[in-house]
């Protein structure tokens, strides 16, 4: 065998070796076959990086959402956030969308191993610089996870020009830090 042919048939048999491998490895679970998370494999909490998000008049936090259950599951990409008052009294605080985002991407859910996060930036006004300014300091955000509602306490101060709803902004939620799946 000449040198050339020699080593395009160790290719050859490396590329075969490594498909029969791959061919018995398990594949790893998509999305859209995973379950949705339940209220109870979840935890939701506020950080807020030690002030990262916040100067001129803007502030911002991270919300976590931690798989606390034993299996991977799903969570949406982008969930509805209700920001409420001391009594759970719903405030009118909305989310901005983006111009020309109508009706706005698709943002598919987020699989979320057991222990890991899910993670997404929150930003809003937070200082009075529109005239006649409404501001909003909720006690609690609320997301609803099937028939049940997870809650936990937050302390921004949301503003917005008189006679309309506060705004945030929030892209979507994305796994954090990145999991990387053992190969037992």
């Amino acid at each position: 065998m000449t040198k050339p042919a020699s080593s395009a048939a160790y290719v050859v048999v490396a590329v075969v070796l490594i498909l029969a491998s791959s061919a018995s490895a398990t594949p790893l679970q998509s999305a859209s076959t995973l379950l949705a998370c339940t209220a109870a494999q979840l935890s939701l909490s506020f950080d807020s990086e030690g002030g990262n998000f916040d100067g001129m008049s803007q502030s911002g936090t991270l919300l976590v959402l931690r798989n606390i259950g034993s299996q991977t599951c799903t969570v949406p990409g982008s969930p509805a956030l209700i920001f409420e008052d001391a009594s759970h009294t719903k405030l009118p605080i909305s989310l901005e969308t983006p111009p020309g985002m109508h009706p706005g991407p698709v943002i598919l859910p987020v699989a979320v191993p057991a222990n890991a996060e899910a993670t997404g930036e929150l930003h809003w006004v937070s200082g009075e610089v529109y005239d006649n300014s409404h501001c909003f300091s909720p006690a609690f955000v609320a997301i609803t996870i099937g028939t049940n509602v997870l809650r936990a306490p937050f302390t921004g101060h949301l503003c917005a020009p008189s006679g309309q709803d506060a705004k945030y902004r929030f892209a979507y939620l994305k796994r954090d830090p990145v999991y990387v799946r053992s190969k037992s």
